[in-house]
């Protein structure tokens, strides 16, 4: 999938493909869902943090 680069209504379906991407990469092992949920989560909304005004 490459950079992430979401909007705000498509963060969700960008975690979701990206935690897709991380299962596939490690060998589709089940019961790992949240781990990768969460890598997923991590790595999608850090280029959104940085673009957001700081107050």
């Amino acid at each position: 999938m490459g950079e992430h680069n979401c909007f705000q209504g498509d963060v969700g379906e960008c975690i979701k493909k990206k935690a897709y991407e991380i299962w596939e990469k490690n060998g589709c092992k089940p019961g790992r869902d949240l781990e990768y949920w969460l890598i997923a989560e991590k790595t999608v909304k850090a280029p959104i943090k940085k673009q957001q005004p700081k107050n």
